[in-house]
């Protein structure tokens, strides 16, 4: 019994005080007999603690869910950012090959060997002329080729193989030596 209930009981059996007279008898409900003894009191309903345990577990699950699929959100970029970084590195190589070429064929040396190659001469001297009607005329002379180199003496003294008797000699006379 708690500290409450003796208290109760000493007022429930004290002596009541009696009523005053009526002046009049007024009609009124018959109230329901008094009990002196002790009755048990019934506690008030506790609600169910299942719907908010199904509501945090759900709550958790959805959180579990979006964490699931940030981090694969998350790691599909990092594999995109990996492929993108290496193209990026395969565009800026073929770029500087390319600026590479450029530079190749801008060199002098390539292009004499292309102006060769397109029948081109090189100029020994540029002539400029003004000419009355106010005209500027340019004049080019050109250089000569280079002499060809004279045959070399050791190359015509030593024997070439053609001119040996054994190099004249047909397929069918080899054969019947061997």
């Amino acid at each position: 019994m708690s500290a409450i209930a003796p208290a109760r009981l000493r007022a429930a059996f004290a002596p009541t005080p009696a009523a005053p007279p009526a002046a009049k008898p007024t009609r009124s409900r018959p109230q329901p007999p008094r009990s002196d003894r002790l009755r048990v009191v019934v506690e008030a309903p506790v609600a169910s603690r299942v719907p908010f345990v199904i509501l945090v577990v759900a709550i958790l699950g959805a959180g579990l869910v979006t964490l699931l699929m940030l981090h694969t959100l998350a790691a599909q970029d990092a594999f995109t950012l990996h492929d993108l970084q290496h193209k990026a590195a395969a565009l800026s190589d073929a770029e500087q090959q390319l600026s590479v070429d450029d530079q190749q064929a801008a060199a002098p040396s390539t292009l004499a060997s292309r102006a060769r190659a397109l029948g081109m001469v090189p100029t020994g001297s540029l002539t400029i002329t003004h000419r009355r009607g106010g005209e500027v005329v340019a004049v080019s002379r050109a250089v000569p080729p280079p002499p060809k180199p004279a045959p070399s003496p050791s190359a015509s003294t030593s024997p070439s193989p053609s001119a040996s008797p054994s190099a004249k000699t047909t397929p069918a006379a080899r054969r019947t030596h061997h």
